[in-house]
């Protein structure tokens, strides 16, 4: 069985991530404890796929409000062409806002400039709260089937990720306990539950693009790639052929997890036996369904 992790962990372990870094460790610290308040989630050292290739890491990041903080140190002074670049990338890909801290100014500055941050913040949060569009962080909800059975849907733009297969499948009409497969069926017959290592692994070399809107499934043996894909294309007979892919991932804090990539559609015309099955990303959103014993 999985152990959940409670806020005091993943707290304690969000921020010694920083530890190495000093001027990022003072800012990430200072606001976390400035704001002291146990419903906002912080992740630090955030990954963000760049639209132009490859990926940026954020110093501190509050999923619930799209806001990233960077702590700017002296040698960002010598790159403001390419932090100007990667900003822009950042904001392109995610549509979240991007708050800069420099940490070259005197300490009272700094502070004041963390202040004004914490303020922001807090004004964010009673915003959503007012339009009642805020959900608190919660440990066990971020993580729960009912959480998107009840919400209706899973969304690429919420960073959604299960603990377990058997999570994610509940999320579309099962009623599971456990699920070591990778695969599993959804309600509609031309849609696949797919939770793939995107990486090379075992006799497998998936692969997916920099900007994640291409996976490329192919067997490292090369008989074994043409058979897969004929057996595929043969089974088609006409008809969409389509996965939800959760794939498997390691989280920033060394968990194992399943995250949602989106739904996606085989491509026929770009597939081959020597290439591999090339899945094309066609939704951000798919609908959740409730199981069988849901009232």
């Amino acid at each position: 069985m999985i152990k959940s992790m409670d806020k005091k962990e993943y707290i304690i372990r969000q921020l010694g991530r920083t530890k190495n870094k000093k001027y990022e460790s003072y800012v990430v610290s200072r606001i976390v404890h400035l704001l002291n308040d146990m419903d906002i989630k912080f992740v630090t050292q955030q990954y963000i796929t760049r639209p132009n290739g490859g990926r940026a890491l954020t110093d501190l990041f509050f999923p619930q409000l799209h806001m990233h903080i960077e702590v700017d140190e002296e040698h960002h002074k010598a790159n403001i062409d390419k932090d100007r670049v990667r900003e822009a990338d950042i904001i392109n890909a995610t549509n979240h806002e991007i708050i800069r801290v420099d940490v070259s100014e005197s300490i009272e500055e700094i502070n004041d400039e963390i202040d004004l941050i914490v303020t922001k913040i807090k004004n964010k949060v009673e915003e959503l709260k007012s339009k009642k569009v805020f959900i608190p962080w919660d440990t066990e909800a971020e993580f729960s089937s009912q959480t998107y059975i009840d919400r209706g849907y899973i969304d690429l733009a919420d960073d959604v990720k299960f603990r377990t297969i058997k999570d994610a499948c509940n999320c579309f009409g099962h009623d599971y306990t456990g699920c070591q497969r990778s695969n599993a069926p959804h309600p509609d017959k031309d849609i696949m539950l797919w939770f793939p290592k995107l990486y090379p692994n075992e006799e497998w070399n998936n692969q997916i693009t920099d900007d994640e809107e291409t996976i490329i499934e192919r067997n490292e043996d090369d008989e074994k790639a043409r058979n897969h894909v004929r057996s595929h294309i043969n089974q088609i007979k006409g008809e969409q052929h389509k996965r939800i892919i959760f794939a498997r991932v390691k989280g920033n804090l060394g968990d194992i997890l399943y995250r949602f990539r989106g739904l996606y559609k085989l491509n026929l015309q770009e597939s081959s036996e020597e290439k591999g099955l090339v899945w094309n990303r066609i939704a951000t959103r798919v609908k959740t369904y409730p199981n069988d014993n849901t009232n």
